[in-house]
């Protein structure tokens, strides 16, 4: 693992510091305290990073890859709630933060570099770094948004209507990931996929 000192000096770190820096207004005279509490982990695909029924200690910062977050039915049928790339914080993050046990599981569906954090670690962040604070509550607020655009598409909105609306607003989804994995975010077949990417 880098030490603290050279921390800046590692490409993910160094991502993740101009991802806070960007979006946060994030001090440097902070790096030493924050950079110190995420350890860089290498992924392989398919891993599973959290599983259901258990807490969930992690949020991961994604330096390279795919992470999503699914919930998996009774006919072991997958649905998945949430797809992020780079530059994201992905979790269980119902169960992150109230520390109960969760319904969902958390994969990188890509070969991923990732930052991750301890949920103690984090929220000790969250109350002692303005940056924090802030990252958390717009973190939330897109978290709502999301889940709002989620419910409101599966409920109002054609399958065909669904994917091109998921292909305007994150065509990555579509250009990276498999039809199983595109068609599980849509709650559309992989059939059903295979005639919208086929149609003009």
């Amino acid at each position: 693992m880098t030490k603290n000192g050279d921390l800046l000096r590692d490409e993910n770190f160094l991502i993740l510091h101009q991802f806070l820096v960007n979006h946060y207004g994030f001090s440097d005279r902070d790096s030493h305290d924050v950079f110190g509490k995420f350890q860089f982990v290498e992924i392989k695909k398919n891993t599973l990073l959290h599983q259901r029924n258990e807490v969930c200690q992690y949020a991961y910062f994604i330096c390279q890859g795919c992470l999503r977050t699914f919930f998996t039915n009774r006919k072991g049928e997958e649905n998945t709630r949430h797809i992020a790339f780079e530059n994201h914080f992905v979790s269980a993050f119902s169960s992150f933060i109230t520390q109960t046990p969760s319904l969902e599981n958390v994969q990188a569906l890509e070969h991923s570099k990732l930052l991750k954090i301890k949920q103690s670690d984090f929220f000790h962040l969250v109350n002692t770094h303005e940056t924090f604070s802030k990252l958390y509550l717009r973190s939330l607020e897109q978290a709502q948004v999301l889940s709002t655009w989620r419910l409101e598409s599966m409920l109002s909105m054609t399958a065909r209507e669904r994917y091109r609306d998921l292909r305007e607003r994150m065509p990555e989804v579509i250009l990276r990931l498999s039809n199983k994995q595109v068609a599980s975010f849509l709650g559309i077949t992989q059939e059903s996929l295979s005639r919208l990417k086929a149609q003009k």
